[in-house]
C-alpha cells in the first residue's frame, strides 16, 4: 500500500467525522502497486446503508480543502456497481473496521 500515513491519517479522519462507525477500503492502483505519481487515491467506504448524496459530497469537499495533494474518489459501497464491489472484494485494503 502506497499512501503516506498522513494522508491515510487524515483521509480516515475526514471521513470518520462524519461516518464514525465506516469502514474504509483503499482499492485501485495504489492498493495494487501499480500506480504512478500523479494517480490517485481510490477509496471504498461501507457504512452498513447507502451515504446519502449530500453528506458524500460534504466529505469530498473536506478532502478537496485538505493538504493532500492527489485527487481523492470516494465511493459509497452500498451504491456500487457489482463490478465496483468484486474489484474492491478482490484487490481492496482494508483501513479501518
Amino acid at each position: 500500500m502506497t499512501v503516506k500515513l498522513e494522508y491515510k491519517e487524515q483521509l480516515i479522519l475526514i471521513i470518520h467525522k462524519y461516518l464514525p462507525m465506516a469502514t474504509i477500503y483503499l482499492f485501485g492502483s495504489r492498493a495494487r502497486g501499480d500506480h504512478s505519481s500523479t494517480s490517485d487515491i481510490d477509496l471504498a467506504v461501507d457504512a452498513g446503508a447507502p451515504i446519502a448524496f449530500s453528506l458524500l459530497l460534504k466529505i469530498l469537499s473536506e478532502i478537496d480543502g485538505s493538504t493532500i495533494p492527489m485527487k481523492v474518489d470516494v465511493v459509497d459501497m452500498n451504491s456500487a456497481s457489482e463490478a465496483i464491489k468484486e474489484s474492491i472484494k478482490r484487490e481492496g485494503i482494508i483501513w479501518t473496521k
